[in-house]
């Protein structure tokens, strides 16, 4: 008897437990900006905005607090002019950068009904460049000068319609991404992401 009822019991947890258990895939745009500081090494720079695409999957756990983290690609990157010391002529320089990117999501379900969810979510991102591309002008640089991985702190909200989970956060870099002395590079985005819960 206490065999059944202990089996009882552990179904019962693992329903609920898995009840909670969301999975699927997502899909996106990234609009990445470069922030800079040159201390003077280049001078008059004017910051352009690049979009990538980003695609990958989310696992989400718990019920109106819940856990979510995620594994990504995302292309990502920038474009700067600006005048280099001891040069008269501007330059332009572009950065591209394919990354595996995987965030560590606590979010809350500040709107909790049938059908509908509206979240609010934060949390450490980590990136992992699988391919990195500076060019000044129309000429490669060397790619050590960009670092192999960074981290970034992501915030934002979502809806929750049916099965169909939309997301908008802002991801702000919190590490220079240049090995170069005197330069400091953080990458900075906004992303808008479709997922679809199949589980």
């Amino acid at each position: 008897m206490k065999k059944i009822i202990l089996s009882v019991v552990f179904v019962i947890i693992g329903a609920q437990v898995f009840s909670q258990i969301t999975f699927g895939p997502k899909i996106g745009i990234n609009l990445n900006h470069l922030s800079t500081d040159f201390d003077q090494m280049i001078t008059d720079v004017k910051n352009e905005s690049k979009s990538g695409l980003q695609i990958g999957a989310f696992l989400r756990i718990g019920g109106k607090t819940y856990f979510q983290p995620e594994l990504l690609y995302s292309a990502r990157g920038g474009k700067f002019t600006g005048i280099p010391q001891g040069e008269t002529k501007e330059s332009q320089y572009t950065y591209s950068m394919d990354a595996i990117d995987i965030p560590f999501l606590v979010g809350s379900k500040i709107i909790n009904i049938p059908f509908v969810k509206v979240r609010i979510f934060a949390g450490p991102v980590a990136s992992f460049f699988l391919d990195k591309e500076m060019k000044k002008d129309d000429n490669k640089e060397d790619q050590e000068q960009l670092k192999d991985g960074v981290w970034a702190l992501t915030l934002g909200a979502g809806v929750d319609i049916l099965m169909f989970t939309l997301d908008m956060r802002y991801e702000l870099g919190l590490n220079n991404i240049s090995n170069t002395p005197g330069q400091s590079i953080k990458n900075n985005l906004f992303n808008i992401t479709l997922g679809w819960k199949i589980l």
